[in-house]
């Protein structure tokens, strides 16, 4: 509509030029006229006249609508970069204040939906032992927003569109869900909650792959390749998010296993002391009387004592051995501990 609008001066001028050739051609044709042939030529001198200064006014009104066009265009890119980036802003904000990834979706999801026309958007997040996607949609209709995320299905990895994503790490575009809703059992459950199309784009942090963000809506052919450009940085910020908030889960369970390795590697330390001194008296008691029923309880005894120690040794491996492991999990997420051998 903007061109056409542009285009009327340029169809007004050529309208006054027909008009101008011919009025020319009546006077010619009437009965008045002179049928000198020099009298032609004010009135050609004239047309061609106009000719020119209509061709030129065409081709100005031609580059203004186009750059017109052009500045049209890149405003709107600028728009939408501003947009994108308030998003991001946005985002940071929120899981600045909770690190809660889910609630940064949910609180998020109204922004994702006017960088991406669309009826849900989605965050699936993969397991630590990475066979299954925790689900979490969001509303972006007023109406139908709620106050905090609810999990909702939990998906395997194996025959579904997510786990797809997660494996070749590359965004998808699915013009029409029917197409793989008979291959995968995610697409299948759109198709029934009356979804048509679906953009999932794959949430990568150090090289792995987290889950997946996710819209959804309930027209086909929906979504295009601008818009994996428009979400691909909300996803790095969702993966980013996601891969900080296990390491704080991972960082927590090391130090909850750190503390109770260290009471029981404590508590076995006492035991054996306390061991230690029933057995050397049980051994004294022995040398300093005679009597044959007083060393078989003392022998008794002490037997007891020494499978008691052998029990503490077997607490204090184990406390060593989840030490290690605690250990090892945090050197794999890229936090430094300390090597002290005990």
């Amino acid at each position: 509509m903007f061109l056409r609008e542009d285009r009327a001066p340029v169809w007004a001028i050529w309208l006054l030029i027909a008009f101008g050739a011919v009025q020319p051609v009546a006077w010619a044709l009437g009965v008045d006229f002179p049928r000198h042939p020099l009298a032609f030529v004010p009135l050609f001198v004239v047309w061609i006249a106009l000719l020119v200064l209509a061709a030129l006014a065409t081709r100005k009104i031609a580059a203004l609508s186009h750059r017109l066009t052009q500045q049209e265009r890149a405003h709107g890119e600028t728009l939408s970069e501003v947009d994108q980036l308030q998003t991001q802003n946005a985002m940071l904000e929120v899981l600045a204040r909770s690190t809660d990834v889910s609630l940064a979706f949910q609180a998020l999801a109204t922004r994702v939906a006017r960088l991406v026309a669309c009826d849900r958007v989605g965050l699936a997040l993969l397991s630590e032992d990475n066979t299954e996607f925790q689900t979490y949609t969001a509303r972006v209709h007023e109406q139908e927003r709620r106050s905090r995320p609810r999990p909702e299905i939990v998906f395997k990895v194996e025959r579904t569109v997510l786990g797809q994503v997660v494996k070749s790490q590359q965004p998808l575009v699915i013009a029409n869900v029917k197409d793989v809703a008979a291959d995968f059992l995610d697409a299948n459950i759109l198709i029934t909650s009356g979804f048509a199309s679906a953009l999932l784009v794959p949430l990568i942090s150090r090289g792995r792959a987290l889950g997946t963000l996710n819209v959804v809506s309930r027209r086909p052919d929906s979504f295009a390749r601008h818009h994996v450009e428009a979400l691909l940085p909300i996803a790095e910020i969702l993966a980013v998010a996601w891969d900080a908030q296990q390491m704080h889960m991972t960082v927590g369970r090391h130090r909850t296993m750190e503390v109770m390795s260290e009471l029981t590697l404590s508590v076995a330390a006492e035991i054996n002391s306390a061991l230690q001194t029933i057995i050397g008296h049980c051994d004294l008691i022995g040398r300093s009387h005679n009597d044959d029923a007083l060393a078989r309880d003392m022998q008794t005894i002490m037997g007891q004592a020494q499978r008691i120690t052998g029990l503490l040794d077997k607490m204090r491996n184990a406390a060593n051995d989840r030490l290690r492991q605690a250990n090892a999990t945090i050197r794999e997420v890229g936090i430094a501990v300390s090597d002290e051998r005990r």
